[in-house]
């Protein structure tokens, strides 16, 4: 993975928002899934007790000031229901980063018996937030992109074209091709070159623009293709396709040389599927003991009745 990331630790609360964790539950795998604070999709989950360190009296202190707090519980601070026996009874640490776009969380739940029996749930996150990304350095490592596409597909109207074919290019690795992006200049109207699984060779043309994609630049293609020998060919958009255009792809599909259509709408479905094969880990977000998130107080809760 390349040194820039989409997502970066945010410096606010997770609290100050409108994400919400799952509520306490003895087990975890009775706890509901964690959605994407962004695309909604299901995070993946990585459970690791030594993915950081947050000590006892850490728990603690927290506890302290929300329970003493009169404007949250008020209790007084020699309540046996405020003090605590001085350990963690149980314990939930899990980093949460989202297949798709690569935004995470970072939680950290510990429940703290009193002496008086009661059970606080102390819950501490850290999240990242979306860095934006020089989308015209055609250097910016291609699985950066994608996530930042995944979050902010209209980006792709300021990408370097070349970034554009590239990125292009890398889907349709994940989708099983063998896939090969040509020289930039003086490609002869093909901008990546497939070889599918039946060992077809598919030229490809990548076009970045706003308008929509005219019949002359089909019929261009058309001609590329041919002169080049390549017996199917693929137009990858990333806006749409005129009817002029459409029209004048299905005929050559029917007459001679198959081409496909892939407008804005189908390369995003495209670029979603491909990410769900990017497994990231907590070295992609940045964080390892040497390197801990930031914490703060998600929520502060007790479990049984006052």
């Amino acid at each position: 993975m390349g040194t820039i990331r989409q997502h970066v630790q945010s410096t606010i609360s997770s609290a100050e928002t409108t994400f919400e964790l799952p509520w306490w539950r003895p087990r975890l795998s009775d706890e509901d899934t964690v959605n994407c604070m962004h695309c909604g999709a299901w995070t993946d989950d990585h459970y690791d007790p030594n993915l950081w360190e947050i000590p006892f009296p850490e728990f603690a202190a927290t506890q302290q000031q929300q329970i003493i707090d009169p404007e949250i519980y008020g209790f007084p601070p020699d309540d046996p229901d405020a003090i605590l026996c001085g350990n963690i009874s149980d314990r939930k640490v899990c980093l949460h980063i989202c297949p798709e776009c690569g935004w995470w969380i970072a939680e950290d739940r510990a429940v703290l018996p009193a002496t008086g029996g009661q059970l606080w749930v102390v819950t501490l996150t850290s999240m990242s937030v979306l860095q934006e990304l020089d989308l015209s350095n055609i250097d910016t490592p291609l699985q950066e992109v994608r996530r930042y596409l995944r979050r902010k597909f209209d980006a792709r109207a300021s990408m370097h074209p070349r970034l554009f074919e590239l990125t292009v290019a890398s889907v349709f690795r994940d989708f099983g091709c063998q896939a090969v992006a040509t020289a930039y200049s003086n490609d002869g109207g093909i901008d990546a070159v497939l070889q599918d699984s039946a060992g077809r060779r598919i030229g490809v043309q990548v076009k970045r623009q706003k308008g929509a994609v005219q019949v002359e630049q089909i019929r261009a293609f058309l001609g590329a293709l041919t002169l080049e020998g390549y017996t199917c060919g693929v137009f990858v958009s990333s806006s749409s396709f005129s009817r002029g255009a459409i029209r004048a792809a299905k005929r050559s599909t029917e007459i001679r040389t198959p081409i496909s259509l892939v407008d804005a709408n189908r390369f995003f479905d495209m670029l979603r599927y491909a990410q769900l094969s990017d497994i990231s880990g907590p070295e992609d977000c940045g964080i390892s003991l040497s390197n801990p998130p930031k914490f703060h107080l998600h929520s502060f809760y007790y479990l049984n009745s006052l």
